[in-house]
């Protein structure tokens, strides 16, 4: 099955200053599946069977033309099965419990509302924005070469693997870290690491040179990505994400 294509429109109201967008679907938009290519599906795929599609077509009209009918007669609930509940709603304010339904005031109106056979699951039906971008993100920073270690842990002196989405591959992006001993009250480190491997999703770093002392072998760090969109700009030109991980001194067991 192919993808549903969305398109995406910016909130309007107290949101809107926030920048964020919500989505409607739209494949097909414009295109609306009208009764007969709704019976020919049924037919094409098995649904309906043993008459002929101009006969399903009628029974559909015909089936709802006496709902209406009938809820306009007798105001009675109708439901199909597990599918639709049709039903009459009043519209208006009434001042007491004595008081009489006036045209002017008070309307009526038909609600149609899905039932459970009309509330399925879309799991597994995917969904993309055409326009999508990938986002400048990081995702985790971990010891390379270590299994099963978790994000946001580091080895005194092991390489550094940081990873995520829309790396550059050029100068436009500036790696720097800030870390600090296991003292709260030891002094902050500010450098920059050397690159030994990238992609546009993943960075191995060298263990800092700063970092060599065995004061930092446990501590605190944050790593910094910080990529250049303005070169005219800057420092506002500069989109900034950061992590935070912990520094161990003791190796993983091989």
């Amino acid at each position: 099955m192919d993808k549903l294509m969305l398109e995406l429109h910016p909130i309007k109201g107290s949101l809107k200053e926030k920048g964020l967008y919500n989505a409607t679907i739209a494949t097909g938009r414009g295109d609306v599946v009208g009764l007969d290519e709704i019976v020919d599906f049924a037919f094409d795929r098995g649904y309906i069977y043993g008459i002929k599609r101009e006969a399903a077509k009628s029974i559909v009209r015909g089936m709802l033309d006496s709902i209406v009918a009938g809820i306009k007669e007798d105001g009675r609930t109708r439901c199909i099965d597990d599918y639709l509940s049709f039903r009459l709603k009043v519209h208006g304010i009434f001042e007491d419990a004595h008081d009489e339904f006036d045209p002017e005031r008070h309307s009526l109106s038909l609600a149609v509302a899905p039932l459970r056979e009309l509330r399925p699951s879309f799991k597994g039906v995917e969904a993309t924005n055409p326009n999508h971008k990938r986002q400048f993100r990081i995702y985790s920073v971990k010891a390379a070469d270590i299994e099963d270690c978790k994000s946001r842990n580091v080895f005194w002196r092991h390489d550094i693997i940081v990873k995520g989405a829309d790396f550059p591959l050029d100068d436009s992006l500036n790696v720097s870290v800030f870390a600090r001993g296991v003292d709260i009250n030891g002094k902050w480190i500010d450098c920059t690491p050397r690159i030994l491997s990238r992609s546009d999703a993943e960075l191995r770093l060298a263990w800092p040179d700063e970092l060599a002392d065995e004061k930092f072998s446990n501590g605190r760090m944050e790593i910094t990505l910080s990529k250049i969109i303005d070169p005219t700009n800057l420092p506002d030109g500069m989109q900034r994400r950061e992590i935070k991980a912990v520094i161990s001194k003791d190796e993983p067991k091989k």
